[in-house]
């Protein structure tokens, strides 16, 4: 897995995070959540499973996949700044 994402991988990311659904509508792409919808490439998609950001079901959809779920995890909890004690 290749964990440099561009900062439009890095956006598409946040959306699946932050609960948008990604659909097809005809041969577009958008992440949809309640009005909002905001188009994507699907090559920017194709880049995101080929970094192994996302999972490309047998049914079609995309998911954000497993491994990248725990590396976000594991760089949340690095981020934390550790209390010092004096």
């Amino acid at each position: 897995m290749k964990l440099k994402l561009t900062p439009t991988q890095n956006l598409c990311v946040g959306y699946l995070e932050s609960g948008f659904k990604l659909i097809q509508l005809g041969e577009q792409f958008y992440f949809i959540k309640g009005e909002r919808r905001q188009k994507v490439l699907p090559k920017t998609l194709d880049a995101l499973v080929n970094r192994g950001a996302l999972a490309h079901t047998e049914h079609g959809h995309y998911m954000l996949s497993d491994e990248f779920i725990e590396h976000r995890k594991r760089m949340r909890e690095t981020a934390k700044p550790k209390p010092v004690h004096h």
